[in-house]
């Protein structure tokens, strides 16, 4: 009995071990299953974070592809204004258009205002206008209305006068010199003697001073392509002038003026604060070099004070090694932009980078400018901050000490006790955002530009005489561009240098207060007549007054 009992015991026994092996490989079919289906939902959520990291890097894409969209647009159709203009919620919105100050309610005369405006010139009063030139025009009354009622004729009384704005087209005549040639009457030999010729700073040309004064002025200040001028003054004077003509006068002018360059150029390099800038000029006949090859014209500001002078010079290769031998022996502060070609300046001795400030604000504006064309109803970001709260106020504090009129110390001092606590708290606000913004964002991109480029930033805290931007040989530069707008490129470099040496002294001149065409007439006249280094000091636009 009891081994049966055993044997049955046993036989269960058996039976519940296979029974829970049974369950135990169901078990681990079960646990493999659920793994293999963990696997999946893990790589499932790996697929789906790839795929979220891929939208939000199209999404990117596609935000900074309609950004770069919207700053073409600006720069072809938009305002060139960067003025910061907080727009207030509930109190309007800015103008489509912006107004000129004379698009007002008023009357149509006032509209039509016509002011007189003069150059001023050192040592001499603004002219009075009542001293202008004059032409009276008579203006008659019917004869039918000269006769009274009573019969007796009328007397003149007054007249009602009309100022109006009369044009008088220019003049292009034949000068003709004719020397004298004297002898005696008794018929003595040797005794004819001729008068002297009159020097010329071009002996061969058929051009007086003030034609190629004007030819010259044309050309740099009022953008004036030589192959329209030809055209301008054939059309209105009758007289064919080739422009291969005029570019040869324009070379060989800066030829002779070369010597006023020099002497302006190294009063800026004795100075120590300067600014530099450079565009682009595009030469077509160079040695080893293609036609469609662009090139680099610089534009420097400097000089000490009352002899400032503004000098343009074209350089066809190895930008960077140019630059830095231009400025072997200087040694001072440069204002300049953050571009490479200016590295090897910075990495001389003596001379410390000024970096513009206006660059730098230039990134965040059109961030904040796209910002509020794009999503006019997002919140203020990070650049609208930048603009209020730092570049607004620092902006004022230059415009509140140039109405003070503060000397060099003075604003150094100011700069001090106002600018440097904004730019101070202006770097935390920049270290600590610069993580916290996408990689490739715009105003990531902004914000390491000016962490990059501090040190020179904050340059201009330490001298007063060193403006807050490079906006001053910016403005000297613009002139430049627009003319090459116009000329699209030159011919030849030495046509490139000569371009040069007749900005150089026409924009100097205009800055100095002459009137530039006067100016060039007066040297032109008197560079023949030189015969030192004293002659062509006095030839100088802050030595001549007019």
């Amino acid at each position: 009995m009891l081994e049966k009992r055993l044997k049955e015991n046993k036989t269960l026994l058996e039976k519940t071990i296979k029974k829970a092996q049974k369950f135990h490989a169901i078990i681990q079919d079960k646990d493999t299953q659920l793994q293999d289906k963990e696997a999946k939902i893990k790589e499932q959520q790996n697929e789906v974070e790839k795929l979220r990291i891929k939208t939000e890097e199209l999404q990117n894409a596609y935000e900074a592809e309609i950004e770069k969209r919207l700053a073409i647009q600006r720069l072809i159709f938009g305002k060139k204004s960067e003025k910061f203009v907080e727009v207030i919620e509930g109190k309007g919105s800015l103008p489509l258009f912006e107004l000129d100050t004379d698009q007002v309610d008023g009357d149509e005369e006032n509209l039509e205002e016509i002011r007189y405006k003069r150059p001023k010139s050192k040592g001499r009063k603004k002219q009075d206008i009542s001293q202008l030139p004059k032409r009276e025009v008579i203006v008659p009354v019917r004869d039918e209305e000269r006769v009274c009622g009573c019969g007796a004729e009328k007397q003149l009384v007054r007249y009602e006068s009309k100022h109006l704005l009369h044009y008088v087209p220019a003049i292009v005549e034949v000068e003709v010199q004719k020397r004298e040639v004297l002898a005696c009457q008794k018929g003595c030999e040797k005794s004819i003697v001729t008068a002297a010729v009159i020097p010329q700073i071009l002996p061969k040309a058929r051009a007086t001073d003030s034609l190629l004064a004007y030819i010259s002025v044309s050309k740099v200040l009022d953008r004036q392509p030589l192959y329209h001028l030809e055209k301008k003054i054939e059309r209105e004077h009758g007289w064919h002038i080739p422009r291969k003509t005029m570019s040869r006068w324009m070379t060989l002018l800066a030829g002779k003026m070369q010597p006023l360059v020099n002497l302006m150029k190294e009063g800026l390099l004795n100075y120590d604060v300067a600014a530099i800038d450079a565009t682009t000029l595009q030469v077509l006949k160079e040695p080893n070099r293609k036609a469609e090859t662009k090139s680099q014209a610089y534009c420097i500001r400097g000089g000490p004070p009352g002899k400032e002078v503004t000098i343009y010079e074209y350089n066809g290769y190895r930008q960077q090694s140019y630059v830095t031998e231009l400025f072997t022996d200087y040694t001072g502060v440069i204002s300049s932009d953050a571009s490479p070609v200016f590295n090897g300046i910075e990495a001389k001795k003596g001379i410390t980078l000024s970096y513009c400030h206006a660059h730098a604000r230039r990134k965040f504006e059109g961030i904040e400018t796209i910002r509020r064309r794009s999503k006019k109803k997002a919140k203020k970001g990070l650049s609208f901050h930048v603009l209020k709260y730092v570049y607004k106020p620092l902006y004022e504090i230059e415009a509140d000490m140039k109405n003070l009129s503060l000397n060099a110390d003075e604003v150094r001092a100011y700069r001090q006790k106002k600018a440097r606590p904004i730019l101070d708290a202006h770097k935390i606000w920049l270290d600590t955002y610069r993580d916290l913004t996408p990689g490739q964002s715009p105003i990531r991109k902004a914000i390491q530009y000016s962490l990059n480029h501090w040190k020179g930033l904050v340059a201009y805290l330490e001298d007063g005489r060193i403006p807050i931007d490079n906006n001053a040989t910016e403005r000297d530069i613009k002139p430049f561009v627009i003319a090459r707008k116009n000329f699209l490129f030159a011919t030849t470099q030495t046509g490139a240098d000569a371009l040069g040496v007749h900005f150089s002294l026409i924009i100097s001149a205009k800055h100095h207060g002459l009137d530039p065409r006067a100016y060039y007439t007066f040297i032109l006249n008197q560079i023949p007549l030189c015969k030192s280094l004293d002659d062509y000091e006095k030839l100088l636009p802050w030595n001549v007054h007019f």
